[in-house]
């Protein structure tokens, strides 16, 4: 009986659906701003890693790594060239320029935002919170005031992978139920 129970259990997890996990996150951040007489929609997506890397060392100096996070984005079609900058503990200045390929980019932000602090952990390897955050944007046409507007970080939805334990975990329920039968063979012959 004891035998019976262990090759069934061993067939039921070799017959079991594998259990899926998450790849590393990316985070898809969403400027939404009210639409002003500058040029722009009202609304850019950028996908970042969650933890994205420095870009060409806080972009030539411009960004300090001490307290400045530099990356690449992506809006679209659009290249963007994106800086964190830590402020205080408590509150960030997140900007972007657009990126058109090349060695340089753009260095004037075409928006920025003040906002709560965005992340945890250091500034070399952060990880993003989710969530969407009221901040208030300042433009750079100087007779323009400042005015409200939201960020919103969440993460996109990946496709799922397979753990490589649920394969193992199939594969030894498979040889467990190929023994046994093979066992009960040789004792009939």
């Amino acid at each position: 009986m004891r035998k019976t129970l262990f090759a069934l259990a061993l067939l039921a997890s070799a017959l079991s659906i594998p259990l899926t996990a998450h790849a590393d996150t990316i985070d898809q951040l969403a400027f939404n701003f009210p639409h002003i007489s500058d040029g722009f929609t009202g609304i850019i997506t950028i996908d970042l890693p969650a933890s994205p890397q420095p870009y060409l060392g806080g972009f030539l100096g411009s960004c300090p790594p001490d307290y400045c996070i530099t990356a690449l984005g992506q809006s679209g079609s659009e290249n963007l060239l994106v800086h964190f900058i830590q402020l205080s503990p408590t509150e960030m200045l997140v900007g972007y320029a657009f990126y058109q390929s090349g060695p340089i980019p753009p260095s004037r932000a075409f928006t920025q935002i003040l906002l709560p602090l965005l992340f945890t952990g250091p500034v070399d390897a952060p990880t993003f919170l989710t969530g969407t955050f009221d901040g208030l944007y300042e433009t750079d046409i100087p007779f323009l005031p400042p005015y409200p507007g939201t960020l919103t970080i969440e993460p996109l939805t990946n496709s799922t992978v397979p753990e490589p334990s649920s394969f193992a975990l199939m594969a030894t329920g498979i040889l467990g139920a190929i023994t046994i039968l093979r066992h009960r063979r040789s004792r009939t012959s």
